[in-house]
């Protein structure tokens, strides 16, 4: 066996609760190892210092990622005012010092409503975004700084949970679309109040339609890797449910297997939808389709034949 068809066919999502002081992509990597599976991948990273729902995708799932990367995201914040850091978090170094002001209930939540709604955000020198090829938090080591663009995100609700007029600390409940840095929220919060902040702790408690209720503890995965490592398969939701919030259709078993392979299917009286989930005789998933106003079906993103449970097709390769 080569060494790229190595390990287990293994395919679904696991939604992990990420603990503090791991990189998204170690989670990956234990898993892959844990799991024995082929590939394992993740749908949004996560700080280091951040902890929460991380969901991971398996083998087929891994096709769907980007559709967890664009969902919209929960996060629950700390916010320590009086200090900057060079990373914006408690990760890095204090760089400026300014006193604290005095905080009041209302005036947080009058600065937190005008940081509600659309706007434009610059992004944090230590992101992943790139920059000539390069991540920018790999310049920002280097001590370099380029200009980022600002780029449009929403913030649907920042909510004031409680804070600490004596500590100087703020904890906020946020729901904001995808490419929004809490970090760099917490340093305009910071400076609307009249001072400086960085990001304490943070807690991702929503990623698209997958909640905290729903991850599973890191301890209790990190038992698995020197057992069977079938044991991680039940933990696994199937492949559609990175897409549970778009609609869905169900369709005969031969226009799923025209669909797998990669051409169109015509006549379907449904409604137009860009992304819509496409199912066998209200059965098996099959993959993601397009519906056009005509009523022609186009294969975005299929499963492979075998995952379909369509063998003996040929596979796109989609």
């Amino acid at each position: 066996m080569s060494e790229r068809n190595k390990g287990r066919d293994l395919n679904g999502v696991l939604i992990v609760d990420k603990p503090q002081g791991l990189t998204s992509n170690g989670v990956v990597s234990r898993l892959k190892r844990w799991s024995q599976a082929k590939k394992v991948g993740h749908t949004g990273a996560l700080d280091p210092m951040a902890t929460g729902v991380l969901p991971i995708v398996f083998g087929e799932a891994t096709k769907f990622s980007q559709y967890g990367l664009d969902a919209h995201k929960g996060y629950l914040a700390r916010i320590q005012l009086g200090s900057a850091t060079d990373t914006l978090d408690a990760d890095g170094n204090v760089v400026l010092v300014k006193p604290i002001p005095e905080l009041t209930e209302s005036k947080i939540a009058t600065v937190l409503s005008a940081l509600t709604g659309a706007q434009m955000q610059v992004p944090p020198m230590v992101s992943a975004l790139k920059y000539q090829g390069q991540p920018l938090y790999k310049l920002a080591r280097q001590g370099k700084e380029v200009e980022r663009s600002p780029r449009p995100i929403q913030i649907f609700s920042n909510d004031l949970m409680q804070f600490d007029a004596s500590q100087g600390w703020i904890d906020i409940c946020v729901r904001c679309s995808k490419g929004t840095y809490i970090r760099s929220l917490a340093e305009s919060i910071g400076d609307a109040l009249g001072s400086v902040a960085h990001l304490s702790q943070l807690r991702r408690d929503l990623s698209g339609g997958f909640s905290l209720e729903q991850a599973h503890a890191w301890n209790a995965l990190e038992s698995l890797q020197d057992n069977d490592p079938s044991r991680i398969d039940s933990s696994l939701l199937p492949i559609d449910a990175i897409l549970s919030h778009f609609p869905r259709i169900d369709l005969t078993e031969n226009e799923c297997r025209i669909l797998i392979q990669g051409q169109k299917v015509s006549g379907k009286p449904v409604d137009v939808c860009d992304n819509t989930r496409a199912y066998f005789a209200g059965g098996p998933f099959i993959g993601l389709v397009s519906v056009e106003s005509s009523g022609m079906i186009t294969a975005k993103r299929m499963l492979s034949p075998a995952a379909a449970g369509m063998r003996g097709i040929s596979d796109s390769g989609q």
